[in-house]
């Protein structure tokens, strides 16, 4: 998908009781923008542009500190999340990106992904 396309990444992780531990939501619109649940209630512009290409390889990792998105091999987002970067005031955020990651769910939203593959 590109930008203007309106289509969104809506993917969420998931611990082992199927609890959310996060997620990473991407809307191409006139810019590429981000949401974090649980972290950020607005879409936010990402840091730097994903690449022209049509056909987008996202890589989405959760860190310790946050999380970082490539995209076609590119760093897109590098969040250390913390209560000056998430809503602290509306969104309990700790609990869900704390959790260890058992699996990830594609939300009926998304209608840009095509398919994913883990890494070991």
């Amino acid at each position: 998908s590109g930008d203007g396309s309106q289509d969104e990444i809506v993917v969420f992780f998931l611990d082992n009781l199927q609890y959310q531990a996060g997620g990473f939501q991407v809307k191409f619109d006139e810019e590429t923008s981000y949401q974090l649940p649980e972290c950020n209630g607005d879409w936010v512009t990402l840091p730097e542009s994903p690449p022209e290409e049509q056909e987008k390889v996202w890589r989405i990792k959760r860190t310790d500190q946050g999380l970082r998105v490539w995209c076609n091999g590119v760093l897109v987002l590098d969040e250390v999340l913390s209560n000056e970067t998430c809503d602290s005031t509306t969104y309990i955020w700790i609990p869900f990106w704390t959790r260890t990651i058992s699996s990830i769910y594609f939300h009926a939203a998304d209608n840009a992904s095509i398919s994913y593959r883990t890494s070991g």
